[in-house]
């Protein structure tokens, strides 16, 4: 591919880069002026982990691949086209880079330096809104795609999540779920943030025992689901949080479609009773671990009709 290309002033008209279709013409003559051109070969990275967003990159020509890390594992969550934008996230919430960008064929990118990008997310309500829902979206996507219950959906499906699923958020200090609490319309993916989850010490009266602590692709709310009983723990925002809210109903309805699905649920709900066992060493556990005991694999099979092996 020839290296040495030219900016070309018709792909900055608003029809290329449907993301970007609320710019003004103005705003498109200005990134215009200061749009850099760049030539990455194929196997090479845009952008890494960590990295601070100085650019938002437009695909002019090529393919790239978006890579995350969690939970000690490695996931492709999207890939990126011509026409299409990234690195949006980073600038609008001024922050390091979430994922690996990786070219997959040789691409060439327009790079518009974020303090330009700033200014138009400040003068631009239009533009303000629809980056900010380019990046919910895309954050539940990757959350999803990352969860070990929801990654075994077909894609069609998780879409179909995405379309009727709730967002909200929450500040430090607020309660996701509440010890004991009999809500059972909701479980819970957490999109952005960290949150606490906590048990009464059974050891010490008023007092509470960490078990662990939930971001970007973990689950909450799953236990309610499986067991029909209320929360074990108490669940609550370290920061500000980002969350996407499913309704159990749904749910329930997918593990009777989605054989890997509705093991993935039952396996992770096990795990996790196993863990608040360790945690809970004092001779009340049994009475703790009774109160939330799941249903039996066989239970599990019969109630959503599954008959094929994990």
């Amino acid at each position: 591919m020839n290296k040495d290309l030219i900016i070309r002033s018709d792909d900055f008209q608003g029809s290329k880069f449907p993301d970007l279709a609320v710019l003004y013409s103005e705003e498109w003559q200005a990134m215009f002026e200061v749009a850099e051109i760049k030539f990455f070969s194929a196997k090479g990275q845009v952008v890494v982990e960590g990295q601070e967003g100085a650019y938002l990159y437009l695909v002019r020509s090529g393919l790239l691949r978006v890579i995350k890390q969690h939970a000690g594992s490695t996931y492709e969550v999207a890939t990126i086209g011509p026409g299409e934008i990234f690195g949006e996230a980073s600038i609008l919430y001024q922050s390091k880079s979430s994922a690996i960008v990786h070219v997959v064929d040789d691409c060439v990118l327009y790079a518009i330096p974020c303090s330009k990008v700033q200014e138009f997310l400040k003068s631009n309500e239009h533009f303000l809104r629809a980056t900010q829902q380019l990046v919910e979206k895309r954050s539940a996507a990757n959350a999803l795609v990352v969860n070990p219950i929801f990654s075994t959906l077909p894609m069609p499906v998780r879409e179909v999540i995405l379309y009727n699923a709730k967002f909200f958020s929450l500040d430090a200090g607020e309660v996701l779920m509440l010890e004991g609490e009999a809500d059972d319309k909701h479980m819970f993916i957490i999109l952005d943030g960290e949150l606490e989850v906590s048990i009464h010490d059974p050891r010490k009266k008023g007092e509470h025992l960490t078990l662990t602590t939930l971001s970007s692709g973990d689950e909450a709310g799953e236990i309610t689901v499986v067991t029909s009983l209320p929360h074990m723990a108490t669940v609550t925002a370290v920061g500000a949080v980002r969350v996407l809210a499913i309704r159990n109903s749904s749910v329930l309805a997918w593990a009777d479609r989605h054989v890997e699905f509705a093991y993935a649920l039952y396996a992770t709900v096990y795990r996790k009773l196993m863990q608040t066992q360790d945690s809970v060493l004092t001779a009340s556990k049994v009475e703790f671990l009774t109160r939330y005991a799941m249903p039996s694999l066989e239970e599990f099979k019969k109630k959503h009709h599954l008959s094929t092996s994990p």
